[in-house]
C-alpha cells in the first residue's frame, strides 16, 4: 500500500534525523509554552493553503503521555460551493478562513497516539460536513508549509489514516445532529472534543501491510 510506505518512509526519515516531531517545531532549549501556537502564525503551504500548528494544553488537560497535538486545516476556498454547517459569528473569522480536518495527539516520544475532532469555536473555523471534507482530502498536501520533515510526515499521516479520519468526522457530525439546542452548541465551551480514537502507528502499518 503506497500510503503505508509513505508514512513508514516519513517516520524513518524523522527518526534518522534524531529529533522527534514536536521538537522540530517547539524550542528544544526552553519549556513548551502552553496554548502558544508553534509556529506563531501557523505553517501554511503557499500553493494549496493547507496548514498546521502545534500546541500543548496545561498538563491537567492532556491525555496520558501526551506532549501536545497538531491541528490540521484546509483553506475554506478548497470547498467551492459546498455549504458549511457553521461559521464564525457574524461570518467573520478572527484569523484565517480555515476548515479543521483533524487533530493528532503526539506523545513524549514523538509518536501519534490519538486522532480527534473539535467543535467549531475551538479553532474559529468554518465547520463543513464530513462529506465535503472527504471530497476535499486530495487538497491536503503540505509541500512547503514549515519544517520539511514535519510537512512530509503530516501529509503522509493524513493520507494513511484517512479512513479513520473520515469515520471520526462522521461521528462528529452525528454528535452535532443529536444536540438538543441546535446551532447554539457550536459556541458552547463545554463541548470541545466531539469524537476521538486511539491510534498505534506500528499496529496500523503492520495491518495495512498484511
Amino acid at each position: 500500500m503506497r500510503t503505508a510506505t509513505d508514512l513508514i518512509d516519513a517516520t524513518i526519515a524523522v527518526a534518522a534525523a534524531g529529533v522527534p516531531l514536536m521538537l522540530r517545531v517547539v524550542p528544544a532549549d526552553a519549556p513548551t509554552e502552553v496554548w502558544a501556537h508553534y509556529p506563531a502564525d501557523d505553517a501554511v503551504d503557499p500553493i494549496g493553503g493547507a496548514r498546521w500548528f502545534y500546541h500543548a494544553h496545561p498538563p491537567g488537560e492532556r491525555v496520558d503521555g501526551e506532549h501536545g497535538h497538531f491541528h490540521l486545516f484546509l483553506a475554506r476556498d478548497a470547498f467551492g460551493a459546498s455549504a458549511p454547517l457553521a461559521g464564525p459569528p457574524g461570518g467573520v473569522s478572527s484569523g484565517a478562513d480555515v476548515v479543521h480536518i483533524i487533530a493528532i495527539t503526539i506523545d513524549e516520544r514523538g509518536l501519534p497516539t490519538q486522532l480527534f475532532t473539535v467543535n467549531r469555536w475551538v479553532t474559529d473555523e468554518w465547520l463543513y460536513p464530513a462529506s465535503a471534507i472527504a471530497a476535499a482530502f486530495v487538497r491536503f498536501d503540505l509541500v512547503a508549509a514549515g519544517d520539511p520533515l514535519v510537512d512530509r510526515w503530516l501529509t503522509a499521516a493524513v493520507a494513511f489514516f484517512r479512513p479513520q479520519i473520515e469515520a471520526l468526522l462522521g461521528a462528529r457530525d452525528a454528535a452535532i445532529t443529536a444536540w438538543p439546542d441546535g446551532d447554539i452548541g457550536f459556541e458552547d465551551r463545554g463541548r470541545e472534543i466531539l469524537s476521538s480514537a486511539a491510534i498505534d502507528i506500528n499496529e496500523a502499518v503492520a495491518a495495512a501491510a498484511r
